[in-house]
């Protein structure tokens, strides 16, 4: 019997114009501009984007050879590594939605320094609902302490391994998120991840 599916609204997350700049690769020591117009892509995207994430708890088995992740098997030493300890695991996917998808695709219509900039936002609201996921997690089990999280495409771990993320998640019926034949996602600012469960 598969474990529970777990569906979550992360509702908003605030914009932040230091992570924005980052995700954009902005120097940081550089000044800003005066008409770099990333408080206009902050209002095109204002209270439009709602991030949503879908979660399953899974048991962990690990032997000398391979892990055993209870939706698939994996021989990744640097995930084997990264889970020492844990007896169980999370398994989430976080979407910042279509519409991020489409406030970006009107902002390359602007000009390419809008398309970055909205790109930047994507990442951050991604990257900030991945975060509150992860808190809330945190206080769903509070005798555990959660690794950081762990992506496909990261140290050894295949990226082929979506696939089996997306059969376990049911990604596109919970939350709308694709996998295209290539292993890219659509909409394109979402996070697939492994966390793990290590008992206090």
């Amino acid at each position: 019997m598969d474990p529970a599916l777990h569906c979550v609204d992360l509702g908003l997350i605030p914009a932040e114009e230091a992570e924005v700049l980052r995700y954009a690769q902005w120097p940081q020591a550089a000044a800003i501009p005066e008409d770099l117009p990333l408080a206009e892509c902050l209002r095109m995207a204002e209270g439009r984007v709602r991030c949503r994430a879908v979660w399953r708890q899974y048991p962990l088995i690990v032997t000398e050879t391979e892990l055993d992740l209870g939706f698939a098997r994996t021989a990744s030493h640097s995930l084997k590594k990264h889970l020492e300890g844990c007896k169980n695991l999370l398994l989430f996917c976080c979407t910042a939605g279509a519409e991020m998808d489409r406030l970006i695709a009107r902002a390359q219509l602007r000009s390419p320094l809008h398309g970055l900039l909205m790109h930047a936002l994507g990442a951050q609201q991604v990257e900030g609902a991945c975060d509150r996921l992860c808190e809330a997690l945190a206080r769903s089990f509070p005798e555990h302490r959660l690794t950081p999280r762990f992506s496909p495409g990261y140290g050894d771990v295949p990226l082929s391994l979506q696939r089996e993320i997306f059969s376990a998640l049911d990604c596109e019926r919970q939350i709308g998120v694709t996998l295209t034949d290539s292993l890219l996602m659509r909409p394109g600012k979402s996070v697939t991840a492994v966390v793990g469960l290590k008992s206090c």
